[in-house]
């Protein structure tokens, strides 16, 4: 199966993101998060991230959960190249593996993985359908993918929250300048949900605050 010939994010940009990940209170919350929600779901098994970037989900995953066999993908080879390092000096190279690839051509075999996890990238794909498609494919009969994005229509409430606990300066940070890169409203996840062509067997979406959890269900 031929991959898509781009790069996401390339060589200096992926280590400027990596870097800014990695300084952001917030952003760090929210991984911290997410890997809390897959440890308490998946204790073995196999385990797929979608949109790695610099990989800092499945190192926590595995360091988190011992009998959990991770794989990660992105479509940009910087990320993987920063990835695969981080999951050397981490001492997890032979749990975690970081591959190039695409959430529309996932380079694993049909009914592969328990669980599959996008976090931030959903906003990327270009056809929604087909990456959903693919993502049903590599599923287990029962498993869950979890799809996670920023939400662009944050309540209120949330925006309260969200400055109570950072401040006025990162959230204005969170709320206008990455919302317009990588978000999206809870219209758009809706109509995931009501697809005709997706053969999941329940699909929920999950109002996290700042961000969406789509979750669906083979």
């Amino acid at each position: 199966m031929k991959l898509l010939k781009i790069e996401g994010i390339p060589g200096p940009g992926a280590k400027v993101y990596s870097t800014v990940v990695a300084g952001s209170l917030i952003m760090q919350d929210f991984y911290r998060e997410v890997t809390g929600e897959i440890a308490s779901k998946v204790s073995s098994g196999r385990i797929l991230d979608i949109g790695t970037g610099p990989g800092y989900i499945p190192i926590e995953v595995a360091r988190a959960s011992k009998n959990v066999e991770v794989k990660a993908i992105d479509i940009s080879s910087a990320m993987v190249v920063i990835a695969r390092r981080k999951a050397e000096d981490a001492g997890l190279s032979q749990r975690v593996q970081f591959e190039y690839g695409s959430a529309e051509h996932i380079p694993y075999s049909d009914g592969y993985f328990d669980l599959v996890v996008s976090t931030l990238s959903f906003h990327h794909w270009a056809n929604r359908t087909e990456c959903l498609k693919e993502i049903y494919r590599v599923l287990k009969i029962g498993g869950e993918a979890w799809i996670y994005e920023i939400r662009k229509d944050t309540t209120r409430e949330a925006k309260k929250q969200l400055k109570d606990r950072y401040g006025r300066f990162l959230s204005f940070i969170v709320l206008y300048l990455v919302r317009l890169h990588s978000s999206v409203k809870l219209q758009e996840f809706q109509k995931i949900t009501s697809l005709p062509q997706l053969n999941f067997s329940k699909m929920t979406i999950e109002d996290k605050g700042l961000a969406l959890k789509l979750r669906l269900l083979k």
